[in-house]
C-alpha cells in the first residue's frame, strides 16, 4: 500500500475533510509525475523493450514503476471516496 495510506484513514477517522483534500492533491501531483515519467521513459527507451527478452534492467525499472503507479491510482480512487464520505 503506498505510504500516504494510513494518513487518509487517520484523516478519514477524524472527519478532517481539509486534510484528506491536501493529501489528494499531493497524490494527484504524484500521480502526474509519474505520468510524466512513463512518456519520457517510453520515447527513450521504447525501441530497447524488447518482448522476448523482458529481463533488462529497463524492463526492471518499467514494472517497478507500473508498480508503484497502481498503488498509487489506487489510493487515489480511496482518498476520492473518503472526501466524498465525509
Amino acid at each position: 500500500m503506498h505510504p500516504s495510506y494510513q494518513k487518509l484513514v487517520n484523516a478519514s477517522a477524524d472527519k478532517n475533510r481539509e486534510d484528506l483534500q491536501t493529501l489528494y492533491v499531493s497524490l494527484i501531483v504524484e500521480k502526474m509525475k509519474l505520468d510524466k515519467f512513463f512518456s519520457m521513459f517510453l520515447d527513450r527507451f521504447d525501441e530497447e523493450m524488447d518482448c522476448e527478452d523482458s529481463n533488462t534492467p529497463v524492463w526492471k525499472l518499467y514494472r517497478s514503476k507500473t508498480k508503484e503507479y497502481a498503488e498509487l491510482s489506487q489510493t487515489v480512487k480511496i482518498a476520492e471516496y473518503y472526501i466524498n464520505k465525509t
